[in-house]
């Protein structure tokens, strides 16, 4: 379905979901790491619980049918190559804060200047706009602030977290259908567009779904 496309994946567990939806769809996906490597590499579980960065049991499953390739985007020669990677890519996704997506030179608008077809997908906390958008946040506290911690537990006591990490995971289901969405108004246009995905919303809608 998507085997003509090139998607560069710099998401760290925040994002990452959404490149593999779209890798399993056929598109060719590059996971750009940091020197020393993804932090998602180390996120557990751990296969055998070792801790070791290549027994990372949520990069093992998310990271599957990506490629991978290391580059430093603190340095200006690591910027400058990843422009030059994003002039000939069909996506780009990314899970950084705000601040650190512009020290960075990941704004939408800088890299649509060399690639105006190119379809750049956020995954944050709560979205790029907004009182909240500069907040930090992990799964829990964005679980929370979605009002999905009212299905968990009993009615007599306080809602428990759930046990597996699930914001960032629809969040991310909901990047690779609106980065599909605008792959198709490209079709018509020729433009690419900004996605930008608030992983309170998508757990929201999620949340709304189940109850």
């Amino acid at each position: 379905m998507l085997s003509s496309y090139r998607v560069l994946d710099l998401s760290d567990r925040q994002g990452m979901f959404c490149g593999y939806v779209l890798a399993h769809l056929g598109a060719e996906v590059i996971a750009i790491e940091p020197p020393g490597g993804s932090s998602a590499r180390l996120a557990p579980p751990f296969r055998g619980d070792m801790g070791d960065a290549d027994d990372g049991l949520w990069w093992q499953a998310y990271a599957r049918g990506k490629s991978s390739c290391v580059l430093d985007l603190t340095t200006g020669g690591g910027r400058e190559r990843f422009a030059e990677l994003a002039a000939d890519a069909d996506f780009v996704i990314e899970s950084f804060s705000r601040a650190d997506a512009r020290a960075l030179g990941l704004e939408y608008e800088r890299l649509a200047a060399g690639n105006p077809g190119l379809i750049v997908v956020s995954i944050s906390p709560f979205g790029r706009t907004g009182p909240k958008a500069d907040w930090p946040a992990t799964d829990l506290t964005v679980w929370a602030a979605s009002g999905a911690h009212i299905l968990a537990g009993d009615s007599d006591r306080a809602p428990v977290r759930t046990s597996v990490p699930q914001s960032f995971l629809h969040a991310g289901a909901d990047a690779a259908v609106a980065a599909l969405i605008a792959l198709q108004e490209r079709h018509r246009s020729g433009l690419g567009q900004h996605v930008d995905i608030s992983a309170q919303q998508s757990s929201a809608q999620a949340a709304l779904a189940a109850n």
